[in-house]
């Protein structure tokens, strides 16, 4: 991976893909992000693994049967997600989260009676049914230009990205990601990416720092591990890191 910075590399954004990794995340090296995007870096979903989960998570239930969804409405609730039209990104966002909380109402004939039925974007009942990805300096295609922004670490759900983390180096502030984080959302840089995100986090390898979009700095919250997380979370920091793994994130 080329363009890390060496402190932020090996001291800050290594060591949070592998813990990443280790508690269950697929890892995508950015040749691997940008072929799931069909080499648009102006497109943030990766559409196909969107698609694969819309099928696999989502059931019709009709008088005591089960039915899958056509492949029509697939399609429709890919393009409903995609094309939310640009209100700002507060409002945007706004929008999106009730889709991917609500889900969509998308008609459907079983059986000769056409009705509508929702569909999800996320199993919120069994996380497992859900899939997880991690990218890694995830160029993204500014408004109105051809040049790129690109956050450090992507964290997508179901092919969604639900957030983006900025690492430094343990000699730089917190605070200098949580302003590139900020800048990063500005209409003119990559207002695309955020209008999904639902957690936006600035790091260096002794603390981090979360929030949702549009947050100013000084409301930044301070990450603190729930109590019955930790456990699971000292655990997967102490697991030996998988070398022989297909997502190895030390090369692209």
């Amino acid at each position: 991976m080329n363009g890390f910075r060496f402190n932020e590399k090996y001291l800050s954004q290594i060591p949070a893909l592998q813990q990443l990794i280790n508690l269950g995340f697929e890892y995508l090296p950015p040749s691997q992000a940008l072929a799931a995007r069909q080499g648009k870096t102006g497109d943030v979903l990766l559409e196909d693994v969107l698609r694969e989960q819309l099928r696999k998570i989502n059931r019709i239930r009709h008088k005591g049967r089960e039915y899958l969804f056509s492949e029509e409405n697939i399609q429709s609730a890919v393009q409903k997600l995609k094309n939310v039209k640009y209100d700002g990104l507060f409002k945007t966002n706004e929008a999106i989260y009730e889709l991917l909380t609500l889900g969509t109402a998308l008609e459907q004939t079983i059986e000769g009676d056409a009705r509508s039925f929702n569909l999800r974007y996320v199993d919120w009942d069994d996380w497992r049914n859900n899939r997880f990805h991690v990218a890694a300096e995830f160029s993204v295609e500014r408004t109105r230009s051809t040049e790129t922004a690109r956050p450090d670490i992507v964290l997508f759900v179901n092919g969604i990205p639900f957030a983006v983390i900025e690492c430094k180096s343990p000699k730089v502030e917190v605070e200098q990601a949580i302003s590139q984080s900020i800048r990063n959302q500005r209409d003119e840089y990559i207002p695309k990416l955020f209008v999904y995100t639902q957690l936006v986090m600035g790091m260096n390898k002794n603390a981090a720092r979360y929030a949702t979009v549009g947050t100013p700095a000084k409301f930044w919250s301070v990450w603190k591990e729930r109590e019955d997380t930790e456990a699971a979370v000292d655990e997967s920091i102490n697991k030996p890191y998988p070398m022989n793994r297909k997502s190895c994130c030390l090369r692209d």
